[in-house]
């Protein structure tokens, strides 16, 4: 789902209250309202279903990665020319503030679909995967491991292009922010975390 640069930023933090300062800055430069919970400090694609065997691995500095059908977790044929794959990943989460609200349902591990505007609240996947979503309780500083999947298409065996993003929110301060008077409209804006862009490349080896 899992954009992508990530969102860092600097270690200190405010109250929920005090919106000129944040520890993290909106698409347009600005700071945010609440401070950013979390970094996506490296993403691991892991080989089929493994939990521990990884095949290639993305970080701020490295965002591409060359898919193959061999290591995908799931391969559909949707007709003799198109396909549907997932692959496993598993996302490096640090804790880098308190949260601005609690998240006692978890939280939101999402993608957004293939091909589509990242930030377009429309096409974000939350926990398509998880029910319900991950606690994350660990404190700042500390970092968690958290297993997802991300879809991508293929037509004619080529992949359809277009940006891949993924992101975590917390669905209280995304809401807050979404809502008026505050009316944040980007995606990347009210998510805790997010890695963009994904620059993938496939070969089909079965």
């Amino acid at each position: 789902m899992l954009i992508m640069a990530v969102a860092f930023s600097c270690t200190d933090h405010v109250n929920p209250g005090e919106p000129e300062q944040s520890n993290c800055l909106r698409v347009n430069g600005t700071p945010r309202l609440y401070p950013c919970e979390f970094e996506i400090t490296q993403i691991d694609f892991m080989k089929v279903s493994s939990n521990t065997d990884v095949y290639a691995t993305l970080t701020p500095a490295n965002h591409d990665v060359h898919l193959l059908t061999t290591m995908a977790f799931s391969y559909v044929r949707n007709s003799t020319t198109t396909a549907t794959l997932q692959y496993k990943i598993r996302l490096h989460v640090k804790r880098i503030a308190p949260p601005a609200f609690p998240a006692p349902g978890g939280y939101w591990i999402s993608e957004t679909v293939i091909g589509g505007e990242p930030d377009d609240p429309s096409l974000l996947w939350p926990n398509k995967y998880y029910n319900p979503g991950p606690l994350l309780n660990i404190a700042v500083g500390e970092t968690s491991l958290v297993f997802t999947r991300l879809t991508y298409y293929t037509s004619d065996g080529l992949l359809d292009p277009g940006p891949q993003m993924v992101s975590i929110q917390n669905p209280a301060t995304y809401q807050k922010l979404a809502d008026p008077p505050n009316n944040y409209a980007l995606v990347r804006d009210r998510s805790e975390a997010f890695y963009l862009p994904i620059n993938a490349t496939y070969t089909d080896d079965r």
